[in-house]
């Protein structure tokens, strides 16, 4: 069975210089036969993609560029997210 978590982690921003919350998506994955459990976690989201400069809004969607965010687990996902 897999649970889906969100994970919240405050960490400094060199960009912004101060903190910020990184929220991350955890799947956590239990076996019946395994005793442990798999996780896999992926970051998504910042409380101050706005204020840096990740954020883009245009009209009534919003752009999100990880590329250009200071944050390693978030400028892995160098894809940009349309909302």
């Amino acid at each position: 069975m897999e649970k889906v978590l969100l994970e919240y982690e405050q960490c400094q921003c060199s960009k912004l210089e101060k903190a910020v919350t990184i929220i991350s998506i955890a799947f956590e994955e239990s076996s019946r036969t395994a005793p442990s459990c798999s996780t896999t976690k992926q970051a998504f989201d910042c409380d101050q993609k706005k204020s840096c400069g990740v954020l883009t809004v245009l009209g009534k969607s919003q752009r999100v560029n990880w590329a250009d965010c200071a944050h390693p687990k978030l400028a892995q996902n160098l894809e940009t997210a349309v909302f």
